[in-house]
């Protein structure tokens, strides 16, 4: 894998992470619902398949299952965070 590559994979990893992480933790946060916290987490990956949806109708770039891969890794390491509050509370 190329710098460029790996840097490119970091960054969907970032993305989905902060984009889940902004949405499912304040989410979790005012509820106290495990659930409402998880689900909200998913706008990582709706804003990944948003993103994808994007370069598949830009000229010169397409679908990338990959990069949707590692948005969704990132996603689920907001949701570890979201289950990491849940269970820390004690």
């Amino acid at each position: 894998m190329t710098e460029t590559t790996m840097t490119d994979k970091i960054k969907h990893i970032m993305a989905g992470a902060l984009i889940a992480g902004a949405v499912g933790i304040p989410c979790y946060i005012n509820s106290n619902d495990l659930f409402a916290g998880l689900w909200a987490c998913l706008a990582g990956v709706i804003a990944g398949i948003v993103k994808e949806w994007c370069d598949n109708n830009t000229e010169g770039n397409e679908w990338n299952w990959r990069d949707l891969g590692y948005t969704c890794i990132g996603v689920a390491v907001a949701m570890l965070v979201v289950l990491g509050l849940h269970f820390g509370r004690g």
